[in-house]
């Protein structure tokens, strides 16, 4: 029955807006249920990740394949062989057709069976629920909506829970989400107030309440609701308590429980329906160039078969008026529909072998074998986070040698997304980090800060408040004790100094870091209470409220009670979003300081706070209850409380914190654009910050030209005379600077000329992006006249938009998360892992698989087109030239091991050679080896071969050279087998010539498939009447053609005459390629130059950046250098 419960739960629909649900699925007496609660129908807790069942595997695969065109095609021929009286055994289709099938079919139903077994062991795990006052053990699948389920200690949730308590007394939990989003660092979970206190079963059996929520949803990051617990006072009258429900409160399937002895939660989405469920329904739907090029040329076959049979047709008619004289045929058939439609369909069943029936299966075998060495390759293993290469799909492969933009995040992907805080900017003055001492800078130099000022402590302990980080330093040994006395997980520690953090982002991080060195130490949080140390005082914080950060606010806010009772809000952000509300502070010297900051490459946030009133306070408590109570719009509403509540500001000063680039960034990058891929770094810093890293990193050269568009109310007018510009100087080196407002603008209002200008420049910087214009910017580029193949590298869940848009989507295994890992196609942990995946990968993949569809294409016309012949020479006959099992095995044993091995092992060039000669890649770009030209090459050299075979073997026997050594002469079948065999011999050495890469096991399945899949077969099957063979025409028809030593001449010059045009077109490409080769050697040298002068200059400013101690005169001395473009390369 699951089959049908899968069917009803795809077709569910949420016709009631919002979920309500009573807790322990008990409804509390005296309350009235909503008028929709009986209509809600819910999914059992079943996991069902499988594809199929065992009813419908059947119906449901062979559905699947045959939607491919090539299968349908041959099921038709297939029946139309059973249909008429078939010139050749329908087996000839039918088996080749049911191997294919079967294959196939065999490998999805392998792969769902694991499926299966996978589900059974989640579905079948025993899970603790509450249940009449006492836990009960029941299947996993069993939990309903509405339950209270017990979870202990590194226990997994099976479906998606609301926290009502744990162990701890604070109502906290503690889990990781790595099933989820691959995040391996502890995130807390905490409950509401109300029902923190029913912590063991008893408890629970007296509470009364209900959850409302908003309806299944695939987003991982937004949950809305309320939870209402009923009260009855002692005359009986009842009463409800109301506390919002956010994200904070949800326990999602897969996350798994940990330093936390238990916690109890209500069951609100269960089974398929869970996020974990829902986001696992999501698929690629991405296809490769070469496919496309394949269905193409597919129906350029179909059409020259459907030509073929009118043709023939045609002649067989109009040639009827010169047998007349051939009394042996008999008399000559009358032209009716019926005998006209039974020609048409017996030329289509014997000219129908020139579509490839084992393209498909030979193509899926071949990806999925070679995704295997991408992830064996231990050159993308990383030792340091003991993380190899992973390929999520098999489907593009080689579309990674087709990359001709590439899209690149910078934050982690081009830098180590591992912050150090460098310098700060105090009340108008600078600061630095020197050997974990916090300095001023003054004109005579650096001094330390031994006593803090009243602005140095307020900005400071700004920092220590201002975040949502929790300690993890001797957490566990402190857990140990706290448990002694019954205070569960807590994440205060009382004394020491040296404390471990976990926050939300590495800045986060930094900057808490940073606070501890200079003497204010965040100790933990207990019951709202924050406890810091100011150069060995405690001091207590009550925090009131947390102003989570969004991607669209760009800023976090915390309410605190300070020790004096008093209320701040503390607030930091990007200056973009915080400056415009702030009314106080040095807003303009700290506005410098942070262009200074951004030259120097550092990452800037800028610190701001306001005093409250008691009565402001109550305002803005009153306005944020009342948006998070909201079930409508409740984001939307919150957003605007904050906007209201982040207003008024004081500007305090803001921070520098510094993210080293990655190693062998500015060579992979040189790389990249040698090979003649573009390059467009797309980040969310500010402008100034952006253009100094793509310096730094080689991005933008020396002596290149670059535009900037900051300026929103110039946007059409900047871009036009950039255009005007490129048009009349096209032989300068052009980049551009994009800042994120002007972007949207001109993506709504002038994107055929933002395209126009950006498709001329070299490199591009895209500075201050939300994600949705990541992704917007890539299907611009994809939207080009030209049709680029783009790829987009990113490690954070803002880059996914962007990776899911391009052709190709690369994930860096980072700090950010591992949602752009499990959405990319490729993941692997460094970026400069990026030369060998395209260069060596990508063009290995690409090689391999266009040469195989070219191949197939091949070997199908040299042997279908002697059939042709063989119908022209029959007078339209329909008499077929081969035996019925030489048509079966053709494509099976005759030529099918070779050409598997050639795709998995073939190199077109060695390693060294495609990362000393990078133009190769480029010289493959646009699918050029699936063109036309490369089409028309394959194919008129298969219309060589098949013109030299047959009227070869015609020849052969026409001047009576076919005797074997008593006399006798060959028949027509062996004339059939004959030519079988040099088609066999000639296509198998084809591929012998196409190779670049001769293997010990290559040319050994060539031997064998000449010797074994052809000789030895042939040779059995000719040996003895089988049975199920209606009439063997070929018995011992192979032993007296291989008794002629004429024949096995005829063998010999055939195949020397077929591949000689091979060898000197082959002879001729592999000139060319030298030449290309040598003339491109010094454009290597010049670029290799250039590379060691970027690298030169690099290591030269990592020693000024160490060098933090610098005076404010120097400082602007560089400043000024940078902005004249005088770098010192």
């Amino acid at each position: 029955m699951s089959c049908f419960r899968r069917l009803w739960k795809k077709g569910a629909k949420h016709d009631i807006p919002n979920r309500f649900i009573f807790i322990g699925n008990t409804i509390p007496d005296g309350v009235q249920p909503p008028i929709h609660y009986d209509q809600q129908n819910y999914p059992d807790n079943e996991v069902i990740s499988s594809k199929y069942t065992v009813v419908n595997f059947l119906p449901k695969n062979l559905f699947e394949q045959f939607r491919r065109i090539a299968n349908t095609y041959f099921l038709l021929i297939g029946i139309i062989m059973i249909v008429i009286n078939s010139p050749v055994s329908p087996w000839t289709t039918w088996l080749p057709l049911l191997f294919v099938v079967v294959i196939t079919g065999a490998k999805q139903g392998y792969e769902d069976f694991l499926r299966h077994v996978r589900d059974r062991e989640v579905n079948l795990q025993n899970i603790d629920v509450i249940r009449n006052g006492a836990i009960q053990k029941i299947k996993a699948k069993e939990i309903r909506v509405g339950d209270i389920v017990r979870i202990k200690q590194d226990e997994s949730f099976p479906c998606d829970l609301v926290l009502l308590s744990s162990s701890n007394n604070e109502g906290k939990c503690y889990l990781t989400t790595a099933n989820l989003d691959g995040e391996t660092n502890f995130k807390v979970k905490v409950s509401t107030r109300t029902t923190r206190d029913f912590n063991d079963p008893e408890k629970l059996n007296h509470l009364r309440g209900n959850i409302e929520c908003q309806q299944p949803t695939v987003n991982l990051y937004q949950f809305i609701g309320t939870l209402t617990v009923y009260q009855w006072d002692s005359f009986n009258a009842i009463s409800s308590v109301k506390a919002s429900l956010g994200l904070d409160n949800l326990l999602l399937r897969g996350a798994k429980l940990k330093d936390t002895e238990f916690i109890y939660g209500c069951a609100v989405y269960t089974g398929q329906q869970t996020k974990l469920g829902l986001n696992s329904l999501i698929t690629s739907n991405k296809f490769s160039t070469v496919e496309r090029s394949m269905n193409r040329y597919l129906l350029v076959f179909m059409g020259l078969l459907a030509l073929e049979i009118a043709l023939c047709t045609m002649q067989k008619y109009l040639f009827l008026s010169n047998l007349d004289g051939a009394f042996y045929l008999g008399e000559n058939e009358t032209v009716s529909l019926v005998g006209v439609l039974a020609d048409l369909s017996a030329f289509l069943v014997i000219f129908s072998y020139i579509v490839p029936i084992s393209l498909y299966t030979t193509l899926e075998v071949q990806k999925f074998t070679s995704s295997q060495f991408f992830g064996w390759d231990l050159n993308l293993y990383c030792e340091s986070t003991d993380e190899p290469a992973i390929c999520n799909t098999s489907d593009l492969n080689e579309e990674l040698g087709q990359v001709q933009y590439l899209f690149t995040d910078k934050t982690g992907t081009l830098t180590e997304n591992s912050m150090e805080f460098r310098q700060c900017s105090i009340a108008g003055k600078k600061y630095t980090e020197r050997n974990g001492m916090l300095m001023v800078e003054l004109e005579d130099g650096l001094r330390h800060v031994e006593q803090f000022s009243s602005s140095e402590e307020q900005f400071l302990i700004t920092l220590a408040l201002c975040h949502t980080a929790t300690v993890i330093g001797l957490r566990k040994s402190q857990n140990e004790q706290n448990n002694k006395f019954g205070n569960g997980n807590s994440t205060f520690i009382a004394d020491g100094r040296d404390f471990e953090y976990q926050a939300s982002s590495p800045d986060e991080k930094a900057l808490i870091d940073a606070c501890q060195k200079f003497g204010i130490t965040y100790c933990g949080e207990i019951g709202g209470i924050c406890t810091i140390s100011v150069k060995g005082e405690k001091r207590s914080y009550r925090r009131l409220h947390v102003l989570e950060f969004d991607a669209n606010r760009k800023r976090m806010s915390v309410i605190v009670q300070f020790p004096d009772d008093s209320i701040w809000l503390l607030c930091k952000g990007a200056e973009s979003t915080v400056l415009p509300h702030c009314v106080a502070g040095s807003i303009a010297a700290t506005e410098q300081h942070i262009k200074d900051y951004a030259i120097l490459g550092l990452r800037t946030l800028t610190i701001a706070s306001r005093r409250l009133s008691p009565e402001e306070y109550q305002e803005i408590d009153n306005l944020l209850e009342d948006a998070s109570q909201s079930m409508t719009n409740r984001e939307e509403e919150l957003a605007r409380s904050f906007d209201v509540i982040e207003a008024q500001l004081t500007l305090l000063g803001a921070t520098g914190v510094e993210d080293q680039l990655q190693e062998e960034v500015q060579e992979t990058l040189e790389s990249l654009k040698v090979a003649g891929i573009k390059i467009w770094v797309l980040t969310g810093d500010k402008l100034e910050t952006a253009v100094n890293i793509a310096h730094s990193c080689g991005h933008f050269k020396r002596g290149m030209h670059i535009f900037e568009l900051s300026t929103s109310d110039r946007v059409e007018e900047i871009l036009l005379q950039t255009r005007k510009t490129i048009r009349n100087e096209q032989d300068l080196h052009y980049g551009m600077v994009v800042d994120g407002h002007c972007l949207a603008i001109a993506l709504i209002h002038h994107r055929p000329l933002l395209a126009d200008v950006t498709k001329h420049c070299e490199a591009v910087v895209c500075c201050r992006m939300s994600p949705i214009q990541k992704a917007e910017v890539v299907k611009l580029v994809k939207e080009f006249p030209e049709k680029p193949t783009t790829a987009a590298i990113g490690d954070g869940a803002n880059d996914v938009s962007m990776i899911q848009e391009a052709h190709i989507g690369l994930g860096i295994m980072g700090k950010e998360g591992r949602q752009a890992v499990r959405c990319a196609d490729f993941a692997f942990a460094r970026f400069h892992y990026l030369r060998r995946v395209l260069f060596i990968h990508g063009q290995w993949y690409y090689w391999r698989i266009s040469s195989l569809a070219m191949y197939f294409f091949y070997k199908n016309v040299v042997f279908n087109t002697p059939v042709v012949f063989f119908c022209i020479y029959s007078a339209y006959s329909t008499q077929p030239v081969y035996d019925s099992f030489l048509l079966t095995m053709y494509n099976i044993t005759f030529t099918g091991l070779p050409v598997f091995l050639f795709t998995v092992l073939d190199q077109n060039f060695t390693e060294q050679q495609l990362l000393s000669n990078l133009h190769l890649y480029g010289s493959t770009a646009g699918d050029a080896r699936m063109s036309w030209t490369q089409f028309l090459k394959w194919n008129i050299l298969a219309l060589w071969h098949a013109i030299v075979i047959y009227f070869g073997t015609h020849l052969f026997y026409y001047y009576e050279c076919d005797v074997v050594y008593d006399g006798q002469p060959l028949d027509f079948v062996t004339f059939g087998t004959i030519m079988c065999q040099v088609v066999a011999w000639v296509t198998n050495l084809k591929l012998l010539l196409e190779s670049r890469h001769w293997t010990l096991l290559f040319t050994a399945s060539v031997a064998v498939s000449i010797l074994l899949g052809f000789s030895a077969i042939v040779l059995l099957y000719c040996a003895y009447d089988y049975n199920f063979v209606e009439s063997n025409a070929m018995l011992w028809i192979y032993m007296v053609s291989s008794s002629s030593p004429s024949a096995w001449l005829l063998h010999f010059l055939l195949v020397v005459l077929c591949l000689l045009p091979d060898l000197l077109v082959i002879m001729a490409e592999t000139q060319i390629i030298r030449d290309g080769i040598v003339s491109s050697q010094s454009s290597i040298q010049r670029a290799n130059g250039k590379l060691e002068r970027i690298v030169s200059f690099m290591s030269q400013r990592s020693k000024k950046s160490v060098d933090i101690g610098l005076s404010h005169r120097r400082n602007s001395k560089m400043t000024s250098k940078q902005d004249d473009g005088s770098l010192d390369l």
